[in-house]
């Protein structure tokens, strides 16, 4: 089943248009700040902290992705009615495709390691587990399958 979607809404004066790309500039500036937030706290190591900003940053972009769509809509009457305006929105766009990017390089970053560490966690479980004896035969006794390696995520 096919949910409606609604149209986006027709911009008609000047003004309207300003009012939208304030509002993405505004929606860009607050989701930076929310970026910078957490690649502060993920560098910190605070990734409990980190994540906590979860929500907002899904309803930022979520809003600022709206916004978007309002202003593709109606891009020809925008920029016939507010060039210099799209010109800032586009600088201001492209600073903050370069926050978002170092962002993303930290969450990887993060990442790796966190998988790193887990995978390190694993080794060593399964070495320790792994008798330390011989078989009858005067050979090292096989090591028993590794065991899947618990992380409780509340920490």
């Amino acid at each position: 089943m096919k949910t409606a979607t609604k149209a986006p809404h027709q911009i008609s004066s000047r003004n309207e248009a300003e009012t939208l790309l304030a509002r993405i500039g505004d929606a860009m500036v607050a989701l930076v700040k929310v970026f910078e937030q957490e690649t502060r706290l993920i560098k910190a190591g605070k990734l409990s902290a980190a994540a906590e900003l979860t929500p907002e940053k899904t309803e930022l972009a979520s809003q600022y992705l709206r916004e978007i769509e309002v202003l593709k809509s109606n891009a020809a009457f925008i920029s016939r009615t507010s060039p210099a305006l799209i010109d800032e929105l586009r600088k201001a766009h492209a600073a903050f495709r370069d926050i978002l990017g170092l962002n993303l390089r930290v969450v990887a970053t993060a990442q790796s390691v966190a998988e790193g560490v887990i995978r390190g966690a694993a080794e060593e479980a399964a070495r320790r587990a792994a008798p330390r004896r011989y078989s009858a035969d005067g050979r090292m006794a096989e090591r028993p399958a590794n065991r899947p390696v618990v992380v409780s995520r509340s920490s």
